[in-house]
Order: structure tokens, then C-alpha cells, then sequence
């Protein structure tokens, strides 16, 4: 009914003229009222949400809106009506701080992507009103625990990994039946048993890698859509036998967990349907499982990996493994497998590599062992025998072998004699020297009588390390030096010193310690490098009886020369420095073509400038390791050779197989983070209240028993973040896993303390790329240096043939430092 105006109640007017006008007001009322009515429902959000993206706005700095939010801001997206938000893209906006609580009023969010700020903090709000659809968290610093969406009954995608998210998972996390994509991984305080997965029917991808998950895992017997599970570095102890109905898988890497009893049944189809032939990779290496491979693993036509290394597994492998086309990798190293080595394996054409070390083999065929292309090893197998090929020809007749033979021993007991007369003159002329010829042109070189005047006759004595003492020298320009002199009985010598010279003159880093030159006369090897002031970082870290302080070389604790008496080093400034170490290790491994192996890192070997800026130091007993293709930068290959380093940062697969990596370096940076944390020396064998007789093992049981406490250095006073110093010690533990190929590389090592020193409140400044990178001695320009932003410099082969190998410029190539820090 229309509304009745005042003016037409009034008497006395005409009849049919008032009814027109009462006509005309009451329209003119009710499109009012209806044009309120639609203005209201145009009205854009309710007041609830634009006070809380207000909110959100003003705690993460961003741009300001004028008019309708829905239609003038770029990071929200709204319902056709524009009442409510259902879409927020905040990923990579460089976010800090927190989410506020106010946020729990956008309840109707379906789309929600927070990923890529990694100074986005603190818990997640309330988020069980929620009917999301997609949750991308991933990569920031969030803590907590992961919400329970149980009326996000829609969610499809669940990305969380990369956080800091703590205690076990809502049991219903998992319960929903379109959820096809799970990433929790990096989360390593995410502990408990990982929650059935039974009515999410359409999963797909399942990954949880990288956080303390323990018990079983899950039967995944309703997900036969699964393609890719991946639950690596965790410590769960029990696996479902048979994974058959779980049709589509693709990839399964469960490595470094602690999983018992038999490897799984895989699906393998049917010859009328390939449903189920779609396995690529099985990796269920280093744990404790038994038993034999099964049957149904000899069925995967496109299969190209497994990796069923160190466990528990025997007996013999079977016998027709032909149907194994596509199979590029088979590693069975340490088991207890047994029997001969199938012949089937010759027929593989793709098969590229084949490790079979440590276990009880008893037979291998020729026709493997001279399988052109293949990669393969099978040492410590004690009763292994060669097979030969029965329907092989001997294309010479015997006596020609014979004579062969002879020949070849002839040959040899000739190179054997001439190599005894070459080394015993070589001793009478003196096994450890090295002209100025063998030297690089780039490198500067100074006199005796120079040196005795940088030193004023070697007064100061700062130092002293296995190549010998240290003293502290100025040059006529006013530049601080330290000088290094061989000693006479130093167990290092010429490959040593024209090593270092070769690699520092042409390596120029802002975190690698540089050479000022080099002086070779009346039999003297000495190097001289710019001054570190502020030691070592032993020194710091080890204030009484410390080591030497400004010594470049390699030291050790039992040759103290100066008491130190400087201020405890903070947890900021110790991660700080180990940053700083990890991008000069980075730079090495990583930017240097071949990759240069340190070989000796350790606190000692990490130098200080007088604004505590480390800088790595001592490259004289480093190697150059083999330049692998990208397809094959996961094996883990290195440089055979002898043992050299120091006791308690060796790395053990280094010391026992004599093959030398990066993550040999890796390993020794891990204990150089256990020194950090804990003020102790690796060495240590006791430890309070503690049944540990390693310093890796008493970490190792602080983080299980989660009591980071009782290992932290007192001197720190309990003044670090504990969630960054739990995440520091879990990062040193994996790089001191015992297989190579298990630690991460030193680029993830520095992004990781990287998070953790932002945990502290530090901010780092990912764009400054050019302070990554030294020109000579750090402050003014060496014109030998070239540009480093379009110059490669470049660094030796190797210093076997010293007193013959010439540095030139066709040797490999180390640009200088533009990619480490830019991350």
C-alpha cells in the first residue's frame, strides 16, 4: 500500500483535484523509499568488513582507497552483490608484523593467499569460521598451531610450508572431501601423528617433508587419485604395507625417517590397462627397513629412480629385473643384500647408475661391469666375484694376451723405478719449493727485505697455525697486515701455499678473506693478508685461552698467543656472522666453475674485521671438485683424496670413503653452528647431566626432548628468540647428517639463518646485491680486479703439478659475487 500523506487528510478541497495530488506525493513517497531500499543493498561491504580491511590496511602499510574497496583495491576481490570479501591476495606484498584479530571478521573468504612475506609474524587469527576454499601461508614466519577448518568443508588447497607453526594437526584437518593439494612442509616443530586422510578422496599431492611428524603414516588406502607423497626428514616409524589402490601414485620419498618392516606393495596396473603404471620414484632410503624388495617393484615400466639405501634389507634381488625399462638410478648401498647381481640389469638401456657398496653380493656379471655408460660401484661386497659371459669371445688368442700381460707389467715395474729416482732427487733438492714462475701474475709479490720492514723485523707475533707463525706488519701506505711465515717443520708446503696464492689473488669476495701478496726468497713461503682485528671467531666464542687474535691461517687452541678479553658475542651478531661465513662458502660452491671445496672450515677459520664483519680465511689445502651437469647435481660425486682437516668438523662420509663434496664444507659449517649455540668445542666429550659423548648428540637430544635450553651457551643470558635458536640447532643437525646427499647446500643454509636472525627482529635487505662483492682489501679499488658486474675472474686447476701447472686465462672461471645474497 502506498503511503499516506498529511496534505491529502485536509478537508475542504475540492474532491478530484486533492485525489491527483495525494496520487502524485504518495509515488513520489514509496520511489523514495525504494530508492533508499536499493541504495542500501548497493551499498558495498557490510561495516564489519571495510572496518576490518581498514584495520588490515593500516597494520601492513598499504595503499589507502577512496570509494567503493571493491572496485578501487587490487588485493581483495568481493561477492557479485559487493556485500561481503571473498578473495585476498596479499602474496609477496613484503608484509610485517602480525595479522590482526579483526581479520576473523572476513568469514565468507573463500580465496586467501598470504605467501611469500617472510617477516609476516605471530599466530594465525581464528579461522574456524571460515569456508575457504584455497590457504596459500606459505613461506612467512608464522607460529602457532594450524588452524582447524572444519567449516571449510570446500577447501581444495592447503599451503602452509615454510613456517614456524608448532604442536600436533587438528585430527580433521584432512577430512574434506575435495582437498586435492597438501603442503605442510619446513615446519619443523610440527610434531604428533599425521591425521587420517580418508574422505579426501581427490587428494593429489601430499606433502609434509622437513618437520618432526612421528607414529604411522597414513594408509592412504581411500586416495587412489594421490600422485606424489613426500614425508622426508621426519621420524615417523611405521609405513602401510601395500599401497596398490593408491592408483595414480607417481612419487613416494620418504628418506631419513625411522621406518621398520617391509618396503610397500606398488600399484603396477594390469597388461590390458596401463591404470597404475604410473610410478617414477621410489625413495625409502635411510631407514630400517627389512626384508627383500617386493615382486610388484619389478613391474614399474616407468620407474627412473629408486633409492632404497642405507637400511636393513637382505637377501637376494630378483632375478628378471628386464622389465625396469625407463630406470635411470638403483642405489642399494648398505644393506645386506646378497645372491649375484642380476645379469637383467645389462639390458637396461637407460640405467645410468648403479650403487651397490656394503652389502654381501657374491656375484657380479661382466656384461655390467663393461655396460657402456654406466655408473657403477660395488665396493666392501667381500665374497663378490666376476661372472663372465658365457657367450662372450676372446677376440686374441692366449698367447698374444700373455704377451700383453707381460708387457704391461714391464711397463709398470719401469714407471715404478723411474718414480723412486724422480722423488729421491727431489728430496735431495728440497720437496717444498716454488719459483716465482709458478706463481700468478695477478698476485703482488714483496721481498725479504720488504717484509722485515712491514714487520719491523717481525716484532709482533700475533698468532701461530699449522702453516705456521703470524705477525702483525703496515705497509708504507699505512695498511694493516698480517704476515704469515712458513715454518720449518710445517706439515704444510708448496701445493699448499701456491694454492692459496692461485685462489685468493683471483677470488674477491666481501666475505672471504683477501691476499695482499706473497714474498719468495732464500727459501722463504710467506703470504701476507689484510688485517683482521677482531680475531677469530673462536676467539669470541672461547674467550679464556682463546686462540690467536688477527690470524688468517689455520689455527688451533692449543697455540694461544694472546688472552682474549672481549665482550660476550650476542645471539644477532653470532647468527650475523654465520651468515655472513655461510655466503662466502656459497660463493664458493656455488659461483666458482669448478665449485671449490674449503676442506677446512671451522671457527678458527672464520676472521673478524673491526666491525665483526666474518670473513672465511685459510683456502690453502682446498680442492676443486668435478663440474656435474644440472641433470646430475643430486648424485653425490666429489674429488678422491687423501684425508686433510681438522678433528671434530671432518666430515665422516669424507674420512671414511675418501670422497670429498661441498657438503663435506656443509658438514663442518653444521659444527661451527653447534659452537654458536652452545660456546662449547667440538671436541667436547662430556657434558652436564647428560649421557651425550658427542656435541652433536647432546644437541641432537635437547631438540628431541624440546629442552633448547639446557644447551645454549650461558654467556647468551636466555636473550634470543627460542623458536629461532630451536630452528638454528634442527639446520646444524642436518648438515651434520651422515650422508652427503641428505644435507642441504649453503645457499639453504644462509636463507635459513637468514629467517632466523628476522625472528630476532633484524631486517634484512634482500636488493643489496653490490655489497656482496669486494674490490682489494675491502676499500678501495684494485684496478687488477675487473668489473663485477660484467667481469669473471678466474681461479686455478689444480696445484698437483706444482712447480709446473701456469695459471692462464683459460682456467675456470669464479664471477664475482652478485647472486649470493640476493635471495
Amino acid at each position: 500500500m502506498f503511503p499516506t500523506s498529511k496534505a491529502c487528510s485536509l478537508k475542504g478541497q475540492p474532491h478530484t483535484r486533492m485525489s491527483s495530488v495525494c496520487l502524485v506525493v504518495s509515488i513520489l513517497l514509496f520511489c523514495a523509499v525504494e530508492l533508499t531500499q536499493i541504495s542500501k543493498g548497493n551499498a558495498a561491504l557490510v561495516a564489519d568488513e571495510i572496518s576490518a580491511l581498514e584495520v588490515l590496511r593500516d597494520a601492513f602499510n598499504l595503499a589507502n582507497w577512496t570509494g567503493d574497496p571493491c572496485d578501487t583495491v587490487d588485493w581483495i576481490s568481493c561477492t557479485g552483490a559487493k556485500t561481503n570479501v571473498e578473495g585476498i591476495n596479499l602474496r609477496d606484498r613484503r608484509l610485517t608484523g602480525s595479522i590482526p584479530a579483526e581479520f576473523s571478521t572476513l568469514v565468507q573468504i573463500r580465496e586467501l593467499d598470504l605467501s611469500l612475506n617472510p617477516q609476516l609474524e605471530g599466530d594465525l587469527p581464528d579461522l574456524t569460521a571460515f569456508i575457504i576454499l584455497n590457504f596459500n601461508a606459505s613461506f612467512c614466519n608464522l607460529t602457532g598451531t594450524i588452524p582447524d577448518l572444519r567449516r571449510s568443508t570446500n577447501l581444495e588447497i592447503l599451503h602452509l610450508q615454510s613456517n614456524n607453526f608448532v604442536n600436533v594437526l587438528p585430527q580433521a584437518l584432512f577430512q574434506h572431501s575435495y582437498l586435492t593439494d597438501v603442503n605442510l612442509s619446513s615446519n619443523p616443530q610440527l610434531t604428533g601423528t599425521i591425521p587420517s586422510t580418508t574422505q579426501a578422496t581427490e587428494l593429489k599431492n601430499f606433502v609434509l617433508n622437513d618437520c618432526a611428524f612421528t607414529g604411522a603414516v597414513p594408509a592412504f588406502s581411500a586416495n587412489a587419485k594421490l600422485e606424489h607423497i613426500a614425508l622426508q626428514n621426519n621420524r615417523l616409524t611405521s609405513f602401510p604395507f601395500d599401497l596398490q589402490a593408491v592408483t595414480a601414485l607417481n612419487t613416494i620419498n620418504v628418506d631419513n625417517n625411522a621406518i621398520s618392516g617391509s618396503l610397500p606393495n606398488v600399484p603396477v596396473g594390469s597388461s590390458q590397462s596401463s591404470a597404475g603404471n604410473q610410478v617414477e620414484r621410489l625413495i625409502f632410503s635411510n631407514n630400517f627397513f627389512s626384508g627383500g624388495i617386493p615382486s610388484s617393484w619389478t613391474q614399474l615400466t616407468y620407474v627412473q629412480e629408486i633409492r632404497i639405501n642405507n637400511n636393513n634389507l637382505s637377501g637376494p634381488l630378483p632375478d628378471d629385473l628386464s622389465g625396469l625399462r625407463d630406470l635411470e638410478t638403483l642405489d642399494l648401498r648398505n644393506n645386506r643384500f646378497n645372491g649375484t647381481v642380476p645379469r637383467t640389469l645389462a639390458e637396461l638401456s637407460n640405467l645410468k647408475n648403479l650403487w651397490l657398496d656394503n652389502n654381501n653380493f657374491t656375484g657380479i656379471p661382466q656384461v655390467l661391469q663393461n655396460k657402456a655408460g654406466l655408473n657403477i660401484s660395488y665396493g666392501n661386497n667381500p665374497n663378490i666375484l666376476t661372472i663372465l659371459d658365457p657367450n662372450a669371445k676372446s677376440g686374441f688368442p692366449v698367447g698374444a694376451i700373455v704377451g700383453v700381460v707381460v708387457a704391461v707389467l714391464g711397463i709398470g715395474v719401469g714407471i715404478a723405478v723411474l718414480t723412486i729416482l724422480y722423488r729421491r732427487r727431489k728430496k735431495k733438492g728440497g720437496d717444498d719449493q716454488v719459483s716465482k714462475e709458478d706463481m700468478p701474475s695477478s698476485a703482488q709479490s714483496f721481498s725479504l727485505k720488504e717484509i722485515k720492514a712491514i714487520t719491523q723485523n717481525y716484532k709482533t707475533l700475533i698468532g701461530k697455525g699449522g702453516f705456521g707463525p703470524v705477525y702483525y706488519g703496515k705497509l708504507p701506505d699505512g695498511k694493516e697486515v698480517a704476515v704469515k711465515v712458513r715454518a720449518s717443520d710445517s706439515k704444510q708446503g708448496a701445493d699448499e701455499f701456491l694454492n692459496e696464492v692461485r685462489l685468493l689473488s683471483r677470488l674477491h669476495h666481501r666475505n672471504l678473506v683477501s691476499l695482499v701478496g706473497y714474498c719468495l726468497e732464500a727459501q722463504q713461503q710467506i703470504l701476507l693478508y689484510v688485517y683482521m682485528p677482531q680475531g677469530t671467531l673462536q676467539d669470541h666464542l672461547f674467550r679464556s685461552g682463546s686462540t690467536s687474535t688477527s690470524n688468517p691461517s689455520t689455527s688451533t687452541s692449543d697455540n694461544s698467543i694472546v688472552s682474549s678479553s672481549r665482550e660476550t658475542m650476542s645471539w644477532k651478531k653470532r647468527l650475523d656472522v654465520a651468515i655472513s661465513a655461510g655466503r662466502g662458502l656459497e660463493y664458493l660452491h656455488k659461483d666458482c666453475k669448478p665449485p671449490v671445496i674449503h676442506r677446512d672450515v671451522k671457527s678458527a677459520n672464520i676472521l673478524l674485521t673491526d666491525k665483526l664483519q666474518a670473513k672465511v680465511a685459510d683456502l690453502g689445502i682446498s680442492k676443486q671438485a668435478p663440474e656435474l651437469d644440472s641433470e646430475e647435481a643430486q648424485v653425490n660425486t666429489g674429488v678422491s683424496t687423501v684425508i686433510k682437516g681438522t678433528f671434530g668438523y671432518l666430515d665422516p662420509e669424507y674420512y671414511v670413503r675418501r670422497r670429498l663434496t661441498t657438503k663435506s664444507d656443509v658438514y663442518s659449517f653444521g659444527m661451527v653452528l653447534l659452537e654458536i649455540i652452545t660456546g662449547r668445542k667440538p671436541q667436547s666429550h662430556r657434558f652436564p647431566k647428560s649421557s651425550a659423548t658427542t656435541l652433536t648428540e647432546w644437541v641432537r637430544n635437547a631438540v628431541n626432548a624440546d629442552q633448547i635450553e639446557t644447551i645454549v651457551d650461558p654467556a647468551l643470558r636466555n636473550q634470543y628468540v627460542r623458536e629461532g635458536m630451536i630452528k638454528v640447532a634442527e639446520l646444524a643437525l642436518m648438515c651434520q647428517l651422515p650422508r652427503g646427499a641428505q644435507r642441504p647446500e649453503m645457499g639453504e643454509v644462509v636463507r635459513a639463518l637468514t629467517q632466523a636472525i628476522q625472528m630476532e627482529g633484524v631486517y634484512v635487505d634482500s636488493s643489496a646485491r653490490t655489497n656482496d662483492y669486494d674490490y682489494f682489501a675491502g676499500d678501495e679499488e684494485d684496478p687488477n680486479v675487473e668489473d663485477p658486474v660484467s667481469g669473471h675472474v678466474s681461479i686455478p686447476l689444480s696445484t698437483a703439478s706444482v712447480g709446473t701447472s701456469r695459471s692462464t686465462e683459460s682456467d675456470p672461471i669464479c664471477p664475482p659475487a652478485l647472486s649470493t645474497i640476493a635471495r
